[in-house]
């Protein structure tokens, strides 16, 4: 039996009842934050917490929670589905009748927990990946969260499906690199780490904000667009999300990638974190 929180009360999975004027589901209006759980705590909460303030300020939903009420909740949840490592999802969507324009602008949120057994960011295969150039990223602030609305990231992973990659890079509208699927990216030329800037449109990851403080500790870390001649004159590509903390790219297209200093580096720093 799974539980999940929906406005900070205990119910079962199975029982939850969203109706079908759950704004969520008829316009994608909310977003929603993925955080690892670790030693039955949440990683990285902080910065999860500073980007969900910044999404319900930007499509002014009304939220009245505090960090350590958020906190209190996700350990409610994780002690009751006696979950030692995994991840919780928060998923906050506005209450209101309304078709496009709602009636007011109050809030729900429901959390819901999944189980692994990883006690800390594990390596992994290195990936290989392609681009997906058929629909292209708006660069605009709503571009910045992690919208309700995926069908993008939907349509790009069934893509990559299709065509034998791991993930594909996206593009925007100005055809700048931006990010993955799943995933922010950074590249490394010299003992330089680039990544895109969030007005071209990436998502503003909550591990991509940990990950300049770790990376300014031995690199100089630039924020500017990208483009795949950059990708072509990288030394490595990194992609980074909360689930897995980094992923190393080995191809991309006919591109293969030989060196991991910066995997490494990233991927012990983070795990001294935990």
């Amino acid at each position: 039996m799974n539980f999940a929180l929906l406005n900070n009360q205990l119910t079962e999975e199975k029982e939850i009842r969203l109706t079908n004027k759950n704004r969520g589901f008829l316009y994608g209006d909310g977003f929603f934050e993925t955080i690892k759980i670790f030693n039955k705590k949440p990683f990285n909460l902080q910065n999860h917490f500073h980007r969900i303030i910044y999404s319900v300020d930007l499509l002014d939903i009304k939220f009245s929670l505090s960090i350590l009420d958020l906190n209190k909740s996700i350990s409610m949840l994780i002690d009751k589905n006696n979950i030692q490592s995994g991840s919780v999802r928060v998923s906050i969507y506005r209450n209101s009748i309304g078709k496009y324009l709602p009636k007011e602008n109050s809030s729900s949120i429901l959390i819901n927990s999944k189980n692994d057994i990883e006690y800390m960011f594990v390596k992994r295969k290195f990936l290989d990946i392609g681009y997906y150039k058929e629909n292209l990223k708006s660069p605009s602030p709503l571009s910045n969260l992690k919208s309700l609305n995926s069908l993008l990231y939907v349509m790009a992973s069934k893509y990559a499906k299709e065509n034998n990659f791991d993930d594909v890079i996206l593009f925007n509208t100005n055809k700048n690199i931006i990010e993955t699927t799943n995933s922010n990216l950074f590249i490394l030329n010299h003992n330089k780490v680039i990544t895109s800037p969030l007005k071209d449109g990436c998502v503003d990851g909550s591990m991509r904000k940990l990950l300049f403080l770790i990376i300014k500790n031995k690199y100089e870390l630039i924020e500017e667009s990208i483009s795949e001649n950059d990708i072509e004159n990288s030394s490595e590509v990194i992609l980074s999300n909360s689930t897995y903390g980094v992923r190393g790219v080995k191809k991309i297209n006919i591109k293969t990638y030989n060196d991991s200093s910066l995997y490494n580096y990233l991927i012990n720093s983070l795990n001294k974190l935990i």
